[in-house]
């Protein structure tokens, strides 16, 4: 051991503190230029990626704000354009479903405005017909323009039948205003469809002997109980029974069945013409012919009413032997 020292001395500290640093500078210079230079690069990436992830964000919000104020300014038919499935795109969908929901608002509005004037014109027409004949027959009768005894209770009796129009109208227009307001309370309880409906066939019966027309019921299997209101019911009835003597011939036939919960009334008349089979079941919709003369237009309207107060179905058809046949589904 004594030998291995002495062969190899060993190095003084004077010897290592006056080493060149020469290169140990180079060494940092060149760290500081790549580090400069990936702070560039680095600096450079995010600009680039900020602008691309700004622009990615402003573009649909651009767009949903540009929706949003054609939807305040009243155009309901714009819509966002975007489609994407992130936050924005769930807004987007928002505004683009707001914008579906003013649009089928405003039509209906629109829809119920239409609707408004076209009663109010309807009621017009029909008020302005008896309104003429009472003045144009009252002031006859003040003028002296008819004396003769028989003349004069002519234009009596004819006052007298427009004034029971005007109560039928008057009427009429009270029971569509009650069955369309849904304060409008109905006396529900469980109700046969079959006494109401052989109730409803008894009335008509008494309308029906005057004009030599039959009216039969048929019941087809037992009675099944309905929750529904039982006078309005029977009125439901009674309309499509009068309506389908109204129109039958002299020594026809009208047949009421009754199957489940289904009821028809049909009739052997001239049936609905084609071009008014749509529109029979509107409010003042009557049917040019002689046998409507008379009508108010309101009494399908009525029925529609009650039935679809019932939550019933109501239809209407022609039968391919002729006649027309009425339908309600419950």
């Amino acid at each position: 051991l004594h030998n291995l020292r002495h062969s190899f001395p060993t190095r003084r500290s004077s010897d290592l503190l006056h080493a060149p640093v020469s290169g140990i500078g180079d060494a940092v210079a060149q760290g500081m230029a790549i580090l400069l230079y990936s702070l560039a690069a680095a600096l450079a990436l995010s600009v680039f990626l900020s602008a691309l992830l700004a622009n990615r964000l402003s573009r649909p919000l651009h767009r949903i704000t540009a929706a949003a104020l054609c939807l305040a300014e009243g155009d309901y038919t714009s819509h966002t354009g975007v489609a994407q499935k992130d936050e924005i795109g769930r807004l987007a969908a928002a505004v683009d479903t707001l914008s579906g929901r003013l649009a089928e608002a405003r039509a209906r509005s629109e829809s119920l405005d239409r609707m408004r004037r076209d009663f109010v014109a309807n009621i017009s027409h029909e008020l302005k017909t008896p309104v003429t004949v009472i003045r144009a027959s009252l002031e006859a009768l003040c003028d002296g323009v008819v004396t003769d005894p028989e003349g004069v209770r002519e234009y009596h009796r004819q006052m007298l039948s427009e004034s029971q129009a005007l109560q039928r109208l008057v009427t009429d227009l009270l029971e569509l205003s009650k069955l369309q307001n849904t304060d409008f309370s109905m006396d529900f309880a469980e109700v046969s469809l079959a006494d109401a409906l052989g109730d409803a066939v008894r009335g008509a019966r008494q309308m029906a002997a005057g004009r030599g027309v039959t009216v039969d019921l048929n019941l087809d299997g037992p009675a099944i109980p309905y929750r529904g209101d039982y006078a309005r019911l029977r009125q439901l009835f009674l309309v499509l029974l009068s309506n389908a003597v109204k129109f039958s011939p002299a020594g026809g036939l009208v047949e009421a069945s009754l199957a489940g919960r289904t009821v028809t009334v049909a009739d052997r008349g001239p049936g609905i013409a084609p071009e008014d089979l749509p529109y029979i079941f509107d409010r003042f919709y009557k049917a040019r012919q002689e046998e409507n003369r008379e009508g108010s237009g309101l009494g399908l309207a009525i029925a529609r009413g009650i039935a679809e107060r019932h939550g019933a179905a109501i239809a209407a058809a022609n039968r391919p032997g002729g006649g027309a046949v009425f339908t309600v589904s419950f």
